[in-house]
C-alpha cells in the first residue's frame, strides 16, 4: 500500500483535508467539527504543498483551472464522468444530459448524478458546475456550497483571502 499523505487548509468553507499518495490527488474532503484524519495519513505540509497552494489560489480568485496529477479511484464509468465533468470551463455549467450525450449514452443521466456524487475531489473536479432540474438533489455537500462556489466563478462573490 502506498504511503498517504495530507495537508489541511483552513477557509471560509471550513477545514479542507486534501490527501495524495506518489500518484497524485485522492481525496479533498469538507472536514465536519471533530473530523480526524485516519492515523495511517502522514501529514505532510511539504509533500502536499502544489495541492494545497493550487486548492489556495482557486478559492482566492487566483486560478481558474488546476494543474494537479489526480488519482481519484472510481470504476471506469466515474472516471469517465469525472473527466468530462474537468472539461467544463471555469464560471459555466453543464447539465447531466449534455455530459450523457458527451459520454455516448442519452440515458445515463442518473449513472451521470451518481457518479458527480461520489466525486472524491470537487473543487479539483469541479462537480458544482454540473447542474439538473432538482437542486435540491444537485451535491452531497448542499446547496450552499454550490451556490457560493459558482457565485465565486461567476463574480457574484468576492474571493475568499486566504494567504498563500
Amino acid at each position: 500500500m502506498a504511503t498517504m499523505y495530507y495537508d489541511l487548509i483552513q477557509t471560509e468553507l471550513g477545514v479542507i483535508y486534501l490527501q495524495a499518495d506518489h500518484q497524485g490527488l485522492k481525496l479533498l474532503s469538507f472536514a465536519s467539527d471533530g473530523y480526524q484524519p485516519p492515523p495511517c495519513w502522514n501529514y505532510h505540509p511539504e509533500k502536499m504543498h502544489e495541492y494545497s497552494l493550487q486548492v489556495k489560489e482557486y478559492l482566492c480568485g487566483q486560478r481558474q483551472q488546476f494543474s494537479l496529477s489526480l488519482a481519484p479511484e472510481g470504476t471506469p464509468f466515474q472516471q469517465s464522468v469525472w473527466q468530462a465533468i474537468q472539461h467544463i470551463p471555469y464560471g459555466k455549467t453543464a447539465t447531466y444530459h449534455s455530459l450523457a450525450v458527451q459520454l455516448g449514452n442519452k440515458k445515463a443521466q442518473q449513472a451521470i448524478a451518481l457518479a458527480k456524487n461520489v466525486n472524491p475531489i470537487p473543487l479539483v473536479i469541479p462537480c458544482h458546475r454540473v447542474i439538473c432540474d432538482h437542486p435540491r438533489l444537485s451535491c452531497r455537500f448542499g446547496l450552499d456550497l454550490i451556490n457560493r462556489l459558482r457565485h465565486l466563478e461567476s463574480g457574484q462573490i468576492q474571493p475568499e483571502l486566504l494567504p498563500l
